[in-house]
């Protein structure tokens, strides 16, 4: 089916959500996209977590010169999914998503960047066309073969050039395989400009009527004017927002002079109206290109191929793809003023000019390349000499060194690669001969190993053997061969194709990998509802489940708890209690791998704490590689959720007598284990939990919690030590709690005394977890303590009276601040104290590691790791900045936005301005 749609809110994410709900629950392969702008921690957060989930390689191209994102908010990049950037004589400017299964496909050709803004608030216009079982549609052929052809049309790396080449040949495959289309429908064709102008594609006139929009109109008017003698419309609209639409009024009448039925549509200003739309009227058939291409002379009337190979002197040529369709709905919309055009008044063109100028150094990307590591140029200053340099920990200020040079006369080079890990950040920097330094915008290290697709039978490892749950509490050999297979998998990785294990810091396994690993029945252990709906794999018949409990509806537990509590004793398949021979070896079992969960996540914490001490750094860099030799690192979500649900299941199961609480030492183990995965700040960079698992781990540490205070107050004066210290370590999860995600571990007790939690139980600890003081109220106290007094205005602490060390009295507060108890105040902290006579006061902002200051009008910001505070490193000096002037004062920016600051206000604010002053 094919459908051209003007869309409200749909993007292509609303394609992966649907691609989710699939009833055959089939996987997709592939996950494509191409857009101008691009903003990689927005598709990090709504995209590739989802396609990844799905089994898909995901790869995501953009133009050379316009990321919105900084590098240190790229988490995936290189290490989850293939990044790069494309240039030409021009704008890289196609927006495409492609969702490639075994026998499905979706298109989506359109107007929308890969951007909060295009994938979400804009109002695009999207052309969709849909294949499913054994059909395919001319528009996919078309497609493969624009893929073919444009690594020879606009510059990319050749590993971009062999996946664009890769996804041609499946779509090529998927229509050839395919039997003829159905004729009926709209008719939709693919149109580009690698070799021919777009405008040139366009039929001759005359037509009954014309529309146009775009956010983007040639300041002079010249497409316009050539659209209207191509068309030779006998009524012509065009569609403005005097808000958003970059357009000059002497243009737009120099191009309709004379022609008598020629009006300017104001259009409602809700939202910006992104969409490009020329469409017209022959007779009652609407016909609509839409797409990427703007009302100008470059993306409309000029092919890329006018300049060798994609590159070259003379005027700008986008690289544009859209979608030609006929009998279509008209889609500018009627409402709104319309002016003739001769009256057309005003201008936003100034300022506006859409792609701007090339960046004059493009990286398009760098690879792993065997030991080392390879770097392609796009463009480079002509007889400079480029620098390549890579940074450890994610582009952060001052953790940029250089590796080797680029020769002038070539445009791709190779460096020993060390341990540096896929992810980390790389960029390009030159001097031109009168002084001028020029850095490319920052490519990252990709893998194909690590960015493979997910999920193939063959590239996870697996148990050694099948296991149910009844074997492991009924058999003891079972047992044992069971603890040292999930030793040996408790980093859970996936492997290459080839069988070679990736590094356990790449993206985090799925519920489906994890189901290949661990088997059906454990997978449903450690993950409960989030692991029923998945579909089915060929394996062979597995052994008769053996379970605690029955998972039960809603509905079931209020009809058993309406009936008594002998009704719930008579439920079918209710819990059996464990055999007495099977009591204590499943005991010790169970205490050996809770401590040993436990005592490797602890060492795992303190390596990465000695490592940030010794490196200099906040954080691990990509691979936790600053230090030589393997890093210990805790076990692996999916292990670490089946050893805790196993416990959940043997508590439930009576393997410990009624007055036996030995088993709380080993829940307080699990729950170390547990929390240290929560901790965002302790999980390595690249290895965001995908949110559902991450909400699962949050309910099963509110479920351990919940049987730990069975048996003593988690706080107060009385507070049971283990409790107590437990419920502070977890605190921050609990609050975050959904109940309904541990459904399966609200376990009927099979033995008098069993120690089991109620959801109820649950729902009361994630309300107690919520009551968090008011932050400010206790900020006062602390500071109270520490014998210093603010106020809190505009977002800053303003220290009370005048100190001979303002600087030592504002890192004091800051460290203060930011130490608060159980996270009240977990964003930057932002302090000034005024100094004694005529010293000059110090503000500061701190958010670990970076710390930036002022003092008079001297901007400084210094990194500050862990253990060390702010208050022990000024108290007497200042440590070795990491960058002075500018650049201090844009490392204030991020601290900003994370405070939800606006640097406006915090300026006026520092400088006792008021807004009216300023505009006076």
């Amino acid at each position: 089916m094919t459908a051209a749609v003007h869309t409200e809110f749909a993007s292509p994410v609303s394609l992966l959500r649907a691609w989710q709900e699939r009833p055959d629950k089939a996987p997709l392969r592939e996950f494509l996209v191409l857009g101008f702008t691009t903003d990689l921690p927005f598709l990090e957060a709504v995209a590739v977590p989802v396609a990844r989930a799905l089994g898909a390689r995901v790869a995501i191209l953009g133009d050379a010169g316009h990321a919105l994102h900084e590098a240190v908010d790229v988490r995936q990049a290189g290490r989850g999914y293939l990044h790069g950037v494309a240039s030409c004589h021009g704008a890289f400017h196609p927006k495409l998503a492609l969702l490639l299964g075994d026998d499905a496909c979706r298109v989506a050709i359109g107007s929308g960047n890969p951007t909060q803004s295009g994938w979400g608030t804009n109002d695009e216009l999207w052309t969709v066309v849909a294949t499913d079982g054994t059909a395919s549609h001319p528009l996919l052929a078309d497609l493969a073969d624009w893929l073919e052809e444009l690594p020879d049309a606009v510059a990319m790396t050749s590993w971009w050039e062999e996946h664009l080449h890769h996804i041609a040949s499946l779509l090529t495959e998927l229509h050839c395989e395919a039997p003829a289309l159905d004729p009926e429908g709209t008719d939709v064709r693919l149109v580009h400009n690698l070799h021919r102008p777009i405008l040139d594609q366009l039929p001759a006139g005359p037509v009954d009527e014309l529309r146009l929009y775009a956010p983007f109109v040639d300041p002079s008017g010249e497409m316009l004017r050539l659209l209207r003698e191509r068309l030779s419309p006998a009524d012509v609209t065009l569609g403005l927002q005097r808000r958003w639409t970059s357009y000059d009024a002497e243009g737009v009448r120099r191009a309709f002079a004379g022609h008598p039925a020629a009006r300017v549509r104001e259009l409602a200003e809700t939202r910006m109206r992104h969409g490009k739309l020329i469409e017209w009227r022959t007779g009652a058939r609407w016909h609509a290109l839409t797409g990427s291409p703007n009302l100008t002379r470059a993306a409309l009337g000029r092919a890329v191929g006018d300049a060798p190979s994609g590159t070259g002197n003379g005027p700008a040529r986008n690289c544009e793809l859209a979608v030609l369709a006929s009998g279509t709905d008209p889609l500018l919309p009627d409402e709104g003023p319309a002016t003739p055009a001769p009256e057309l008044t005003g201008s936003t063109a100034a300022g506006r000019g859409g792609a701007g100028t090339a960046p004059a150094l493009v990286l398009l990307g760098v690879r792993t390349d065997g030991p080392a590591l390879e770097a392609v140029l796009g463009r480079r200053p002509e007889g400079a000499e480029v620098s390549v340099e890579l940074s450890s920990d994610g582009g952060a200020p001052g953790s940029w060194a250089a590796i080797g040079r680029i020769p002038v006369d070539r445009h791709t080079a190779t460096f020993p690669l060390a341990s540096t890990a896929p992810g980390a950040a790389v960029r390009a920097t030159c001097r031109l001969d009168d002084g001028t330094y020029v850095e490319s915008a920052v490519a990252f290290l990709y893998s194909a190993d690590h960015c493979a697709p997910r999920g193939a039978a063959d590239t996870v490892p697996r148990l050694s053997g099948g296991y149910a749950v009844e074997d492991l509490f009924g058999d003891s050999m079972a047992a044992r061969r069971f603890e040292q297979d999930i030793a040996r998998l408790r980093e859970l990785v996936v492997t290459d194709a080839a069988g070679r294990p990736t590094p356990a810091v790449g993206v985090p396994p799925t519920v489906a990998d994890c189901r290949r690993t661990l088997g059906v029945e454990l997978t449903e252990v450690a993950f409960g509802p989030l692991a029923m709906d998945l579909p089915q794999l060929p394996q062979a018949p597995a052994a008769q489940r053996w379970q605690i409990s029955e998972y039960l509806s809603g509905d079931d537990e209020e009809e058993a708890a309406d009936a008594g509590s002998d009704t719930v004793a008579e439920v079918e398949d209710a819990p059996s209690a464990l055999p007495d021979g099977a009591r204590a070896y499943s005991r010790r079992w169970m205490s050996r791998l809770a401590r040993r969960l436990a005592s490797e996540a602890e060492a795992a914490d303190k390596a990465a704490t000695e490592a940030a001490g010794k490196s200099g750094k906040g954080r691990p860099g990509p691979a936790g590689d600053e230090l030589p030799g393997a890093r210990p690192r805790p076990w692996s979500l999916p292990t670490t959720l089946l050893v805790a649900a196993l416990h959940l299941q043997l508590l439930a199961a009576g393997a410990w007598d009624e007055n036996d609480y030995s088993w709380r030492a080993v829940t307080a183990d699990l729950l170390r284990a547990l929390t240290a995965l929560a901790e965002a700040d302790r999980r390595p960079t690249d290895e965001d939990l995908p949110e559902e698992q991450g909400e699962r781990l949050d309910a099963v540490i509110a479920v351990h919690i919940s049987l730990l205070g069975l048996h003593g107050e988690i706080e107060g004066p009385g507070a049971e030590p283990v409790a107590a210290t437990a419920w502070r370590m977890s605190r921050t999860a609990v609050a975050r709690v959904q109940p309904d995600r541990a459904a399966d571990l609200y376990l009927q007790a099979s033995r008098r005394g069993a120690p089991v939690a109620t959801k109820a139980d649950v729902e009361v600890l994630g309300k107690r977890a919520r009551a968090v003081p008011d932050p400010v109220v206790e900020a006062h106290r602390a500071l109270a303590v520490a014998h210093l007094s603010a106020t809190y205005e505009a977002g800053v602490w303003e220290l009370a009276g005048e100190f001979t060390n303002p600087q030592a009295a504002c890192a004091k507060a800051v460290t203060v601040l930011a130490g608060l108890p159980d996270g009240l105040w977990p964003g930057p902290v932002l302090a000034r104290a005024r100094g004694q006579g005529a010293r000059v006061p110090c503000f500061m902002a701190w958010h670990r590691p970076v710390l930036v200051r002022q003092r008079g009008t001297q901007w400084t910001s210094f990194r500050v790791p862990a253990p060390a505070t702010p208050s022990a490193t000024f108290h007497s000096g200042a440590p070795r900045p990491a960058a002075q002037g500018e650049q201090a004062r844009r490392d204030l920016g991020p601290l900003l936005t994370a405070a939800d600051l606006d640097p406006l206000q915090l300026f006026l604010h520092l400088t006792g301005r008021t807004s009216q002053q300023v505009v006076g």
